[in-house]
């Protein structure tokens, strides 16, 4: 693994405990929140484990921030992210590029899936959700209904709907939650 990426996964890490602690949340009741485990989310926090994509969805709407709040490096406060500035983080099946600024109301973020995973259960948070498939094709069950969509094919969906992202090898998926 490259140093960016364990100083990525490290400052993931560090971010959950910090939101936590100044919300004055304890572990039960967050990791209930996120139907995770308290001693799951222990060792997250501890740098034990690296959380999936699907997990950090759900402690990200368990803390009330963004998926990009909790990647972020402190620095980026400008409205502008050049390429080499957007933070990415990679799971097993998948990396995810942020290409909005933290703490912004939209979270646009280009998703590149590796094989055929997917998270360990479906995702939901607030508001409303748009994915547009770049490349390959994408496999997208909503509230139990699967669709395929190709590269080009878009969908929108209140973010509140189970919802999980399956894709062939190599598929990019532009998701913009607002």
């Amino acid at each position: 693994m490259s140093q960016e990426a364990e100083e990525a996964e490290q400052r993931i890490t560090r971010r959950l405990r910090e939101l936590r602690l100044e919300r004055g949340l304890t572990l039960d009741k967050v990791a209930a929140a996120a139907d995770l485990t308290p001693g799951y989310l222990s060792r997250v926090e501890s740098g034990q484990r690296v959380p999936s994509l699907g997990t950090l969805v759900v402690l990200a709407r368990a803390l009330d921030v963004s998926v990009a709040d909790l990647v972020a490096s402190e620095e980026r406060r400008s409205p502008i992210v050049k390429r080499e500035d957007a933070v990415t983080y990679g799971t097993r099946g998948a990396s995810m590029t942020h290409l909005s600024p933290p703490s912004s109301a939209l979270e646009a973020t280009l998703v590149t899936l590796r094989g055929k995973s997917v998270p360990p259960r479906p995702t939901r948070h607030r508001g409303e959700e748009w994915l547009h498939v770049v490349s390959g094709q994408l496999e997208l069950t909503l509230a139990g209904e699967t669709h395929l969509l190709a590269a080009g094919d878009s969908a929108q969906f209140p973010g509140s709907t189970d919802h999980t992202l399956r894709g062939a090898p190599d598929a990019e998926v532009l998701v913009v939650i607002a």
